[in-house]
């Protein structure tokens, strides 16, 4: 398939959308734009855009698609699946300048952001209001990277993954049109679920500009422990008796002994270099939670866990998994 170039033509159109200073052609950022944090080979775009709302996206698509422009939306260049390198050029739209928090009903549980949305920095403007989204990724994710590739991380086991917090979106289709879809009902058996079309669709389908999300009352409490064992086995025996137990972990995350050396070297940590299992509660009280970390224990004893390192807390939650996130800086 043959696909158009952008040339001065389409250049003076793009900035008359956006103005000149939201438009770039410089080497630097058009390298910075050629990759992710994954193994594919780079691939440079002919352009970067920064739009501020879906009209300009709209605007930019409807040009795109008249001229077989290829377009690819940009979040925060985390990805580590390769989806936002401009595999045939053409024109990037970086989104990261639409990053504002236009609604938060907290009586709802709900808050409407724009797709360039940092969910570290989301999270730490809920928690004054006790609330959080609970996938969590690892790196500093965009909230429009996290639909687009419909993003998990370390709390899926207890809350699921990003598509199963969304709950309407406005979206703009290569042809320009801007749609909105989905409802802030949390319950609706209405119609086609558009959203979970376009959830995970990896910037194939629609360019994201604004997401609504459910949010989560903020634990209590939290439980944390660090697992190592000696075989592999006997840590993934582990997590099939926690699962089967009716315990409910919030986080549960695995690191082999090769991941483990790594991290260490990295975060200057000294952790055995054995199969590693994290593992976190939320709770109400901090008397429950040890009730279910000593419920833990004991299967993990039965497991023949070598050492079994925990506690209760947001502090102690957050030394106990240092070596976690130090996991994607060091395996660069």
């Amino acid at each position: 398939m043959e696909y158009g170039r952008v040339t001065d033509r389409e250049l003076e159109s793009i900035r008359k959308i956006v103005g000149s200073e939201r438009i770039s052609m410089g080497e630097s950022i058009l390298e910075l734009h050629s990759k992710d944090e994954s193994f594919h080979q780079r691939r440079k775009p002919d352009v970067v855009v920064w739009p501020l709302s879906a009209a300009e996206i709209s605007q930019i698509l409807k040009l795109a698609n008249e001229k077989r422009i290829p377009v690819t939306p940009w979040g925060a260049g985390t990805s580590l699946e390769g989806n936002p390198i401009p595999v045939e050029g053409g024109i990037v739209l970086d989104l990261q300048q639409m990053n504002h928090i236009l609604e938060l009903r907290t009586e709802d549980l709900q808050v409407r952001v724009e797709a360039g949305v940092i969910y570290k920095e989301l999270n730490q403007t809920l928690s004054r209001h006790g609330l959080f989204f609970p996938p969590d990724p690892g790196a500093s994710a965009t909230i429009g990277g996290m639909v687009g590739n419909n993003a998990s991380g370390i709390r899926t086991i207890k809350y699921g993954a990003t598509k199963d917090f969304i709950l309407s979106m406005v979206v703009i289709l290569p042809s320009g049109e801007i749609i909105h879809v989905g409802t802030n009902a949390i319950k609706s058996s209405s119609g086609y679920d558009l959203c979970r079309l376009f959830v995970g669709s990896e910037g194939t389908l629609c360019v994201v500009a604004e997401v609504t999300l459910r949010l989560i009352g903020l634990p209590a409490e939290f439980m944390a422990a660090v697992v190592q064992f000696n075989p592999i086995r006997e840590a993934t025996d582990t997590v099939i008796q926690i699962m089967r137990s009716g315990l409910s972990p919030a986080a549960l995350e695995f690191l082999d002994a090769p991941t483990v050396q790594v991290v260490n070297q990295f975060k200057k940590l000294s952790l055995e270099e054995r199969p590693t299992l994290f593992i976190e509660f939320h709770g109400v009280s901090a008397a429950g939670l040890k009730e279910e970390l000593e419920m833990v224990k004991e299967i993990c004893g039965e497991n023949r866990s070598l050492r079994f390192d925990s506690g209760i807390g947001r502090e102690e939650r957050n030394r106990l998994w240092e070596a976690r996130y130090g996991v994607r800086e060091s395996s660069r």
